[in-house]
């Protein structure tokens, strides 16, 4: 298990992403908000760094969408 945890008081939102089985899931944390992920062989995961523009672009195409 992996915990990961974005800071509060940070500006950045991070971006989890998790690959297996030829799929890809992600989900963002604010500030203040932590994930715990479990791992295993055949699962990769990204953590990065989102800045507020490319965050606020991905809610829009989100809403559009839905």
């Amino acid at each position: 298990m992996i915990l990961i945890e974005n800071a509060a008081g940070s500006s950045q939102v991070i971006t989890i992403i998790q690959e297996f089985a030829g799929h890809s899931v992600s989900r963002d944390l604010q500030p203040g908000d932590a994930a715990q992920i479990p791992v295993g062989q055949f699962k990769s995961i990204v953590v990065r760094e989102t800045y507020p523009e490319d965050w606020m672009s991905r809610v829009r195409s989100r809403q559009a969408a839905a």
